[in-house]
């Protein structure tokens, strides 16, 4: 007989608590229950069930996880009484525990391997939930309200969030007590957002069971690419195209920003590539900062040029320009 790690089985650590170890059980009896595998995988979920019910079985008695605690590898070379624990719940197709456990408890004080006190608990309140809000720069800027429409979690309709339907799992919601649904929500978005900011909505996330409070739902802002605009961080990045004359001799150019247009300095001898920057025209820093709006020069050749500026154009190359 093999050393059984009850925590390992559950997927908690060793001091997790009792409501961390409710959670996991519950969690793995939804995906491993045989009632939701087809046919061809009930038999091996039936095994992985009956282990991670014998997991929770010691795990949530604190009697049993005493003993466990203490015994631990070494199980084979301690004496075991039976234990005298109280039966709960009620033993379906699914009753026989591991010589293991047999060994260590014997064989009183068995809850049986059904769905057991833990899918029987109180209702819960609705868990938190997040999902990808895809917005262009244009709103990101302008903020105000959004109307968006989103995939968000409801009670089933037909077992009402517990999971089940008399004695078995709903076959509607498949035992998770939940079912998808388009939801019309309008979203506050603050001004310049900026990409990867969450968003919390109170009470939009998976509904709670019974008269629980629902869970949140938070929005994880993603800005859309722009076909003028590189958002890196809070700065804003866009190209500034300058005239031959104005690049070599400075003067002003306009720059048609997202939130107007702005005219910037150019100082003589500019080159392609060269940067100039413009303070607190980015996306939000937090705080009420903004980062910076940052225009890249680039130098535009008409395709067509006239006589008079194709003569220039051979004597600036004459004089060895």
């Amino acid at each position: 007989m093999n050393y059984k790690d009850y925590y390992a089985i559950l997927g908690v650590k060793k001091d997790a608590s009792t409501e961390d170890i409710k959670r996991a059980y519950r969690r793995l009896a939804k995906e491993h229950h045989p009632d939701l595998q087809g046919e061809a995988h009930k038999a091996k979920a039936g095994e992985k069930f009956k282990e991670i019910n014998e997991a929770y079985e010691v795990l949530s008695d604190s009697e049993k996880r005493v003993k466990y605690d203490q015994i631990g590898p070494g199980w084979e070379n301690a004496r075991h009484e039976p234990s005298g624990a109280r039966t709960r719940g009620r033993a379906e197709s699914f009753s026989g525990f591991s010589d293991f456990f047999e060994e260590l408890f014997g064989g009183a004080g068995r809850r049986g391997f059904g769905v057991s006190d833990a899918y029987a608990t109180e209702p819960e309140t609705g868990r938190d939930i997040e999902a990808e809000l895809p917005l262009s720069l244009e709103d990101a800027f302008a903020g105000g309200d959004k109307k968006i429409s989103i995939s968000v979690p409801a009670l089933c309709p037909a077992c009402g969030g517990s999971g089940r339907t008399g004695r078995s799992f709903c076959r509607t919601c498949g035992g998770v007590g939940e079912t998808q649904r388009q939801k019309s929500i309008t979203v506050h978005l603050p001004k310049y957002v900026g990409d990867g900011v969450k968003l919390r909505l109170r009470g939009q996330g998976s509904p709670g069971a019974g008269a629980r409070e629902a869970g949140d739902l938070f929005l994880r802002v993603k800005l859309m690419a722009h076909p003028r605009f590189k958002v890196s961080g809070s700065d804003v990045e866009m190209a500034i195209t300058l005239t031959p004359s104005t690049a070599a001799l400075g003067g002003e150019a306009e720059l048609s920003t997202l939130e107007g247009s702005l005219r910037i300095r150019i100082p003589a001898g500019t080159h392609a590539g060269r940067t100039f920057r413009v303070p607190g025209k980015g996306l939000s820093k937090g705080g009420g900062a903004r980062g910076d709006l940052y225009a890249v020069a680039r130098i535009d050749i008409a395709e067509r040029l006239s006589e008079r500026a194709r003569k220039l154009y051979e004597q600036l190359r004459e004089a060895g320009e």
